[in-house]
């Protein structure tokens, strides 16, 4: 089982880090897509196997939707763009209106509630949060289409910065854990395994930072600045950083694992031999990119 994880998990790395780097933009754009549909389509399967009902292809369809918006309208942060201002609010209430009005009009509809709100749950979710890996691929882009090196090495950071954790966290928790951290959820993670895991994760962060500034990785004013000028993000803000993506990872991971205990399935599929599914690799991640993309916009103002 750990060597089946430890196999995929790194070629799920080198694949995912090669696709962010060379892809230009709309191929990467479909491949960001593709993976967030999936990841939806295992929500859905998950409410399935609960006996929730949900409206399956009207919420792929709005979640494709979402993706290819924001692709088109949202622009890098700072450089001038044509969309109209709160597009994004407009489009999620117009979302929602639509998946409202579907159950309005389905005689099926017995307990609307829910489904309506796990159609809505799976739409953000997925392509809403995972849309935060294209804006961020996006970061300092010219133009509407085209993704950046300094956007990808954002990506790079935020995820090497996660996984490195979890593999901490797994170490120590395995080695060392005694004292459940949320046994109602997920017996298996300790307090001892969290508190190696944002050790390794506040090492790494701060020593991708120190690199990126010696060697001027990723977008300027970051990490790293021009002569005269100060990076916005300072060893210690990206120890704060690092802390702070940690800690979604963490919640992440609870959140995606109290889904699963809820309609009682140890793992979102088995594609993946020894890892589970799209929603079990991505768990940690899902919060995160958003994360990121304001804390830089708000540090970068």
């Amino acid at each position: 089982m750990l060597k089946h994880r430890l196999i995929y998990g790194l070629l799920i790395g080198i694949g995912f880090a090669a696709s962010m780097a060379f892809l230009p933009g709309p191929l990467l754009f479909l491949l960001l897509t593709s993976f967030a549909l999936a990841c939806q389509v295992e929500f859905y399967r998950l409410a399935a196997h609960g006996n929730y009902r949900v409206y399956n292809r009207l919420g792929l369809t709005l979640g494709c939707l979402w993706m290819a918006v924001v692709y088109l309208l949202a622009a890098p942060p700072g450089k001038p763009h044509p969309n109209v201002p709160g597009w994004e609010g407009a489009l999620l209430i117009a979302i929602c209106f639509v998946v409202l009005l579907r159950a309005l009009w389905d005689p099926r509809a017995v307990h609307a509630f829910e489904t309506a709100a796990i159609t809505f749950l799976g739409i953000f979710y997925g392509p809403v949060m995972l849309s935060y890996f294209l804006r961020l691929a996006q970061w300092e882009a010219t133009s509407l289409f085209a993704t950046t090196r300094g956007g990808v090495f954002l990506t790079f950071f935020l995820a090497f910065v996660i996984k490195m954790s979890d593999t901490g966290a797994y170490g120590v928790g395995m080695r060392l854990g005694r004292h459940k951290l949320f046994p109602r959820i997920s017996p298996a993670k300790s307090w001892e395994g969290l508190a190696g895991g944002l050790l390794v994760g506040v090492a790494c962060g701060v020593g991708v930072a120190l690199a990126a500034g010696r060697w001027h990785w990723g977008p300027e004013g970051i990490f790293w600045a021009a002569t005269g000028s100060v990076p916005a993000v300072s060893p210690p803000l990206a120890a704060l950083l690092a802390v702070l993506l940690v800690t979604v990872g963490v919640l992440g991971v609870l959140i995606e694992s109290m889904f699963k205990r809820t309609v009682h399935v140890k793992d979102s599929s088995g594609i993946i031999p020894g890892m589970g599914g799209m929603l079990d690799v991505v768990d940690s991640l899902i919060f995160a990119p958003a994360c990121v993309y304001f804390f830089l916009v708000w540090m970068t103002k």
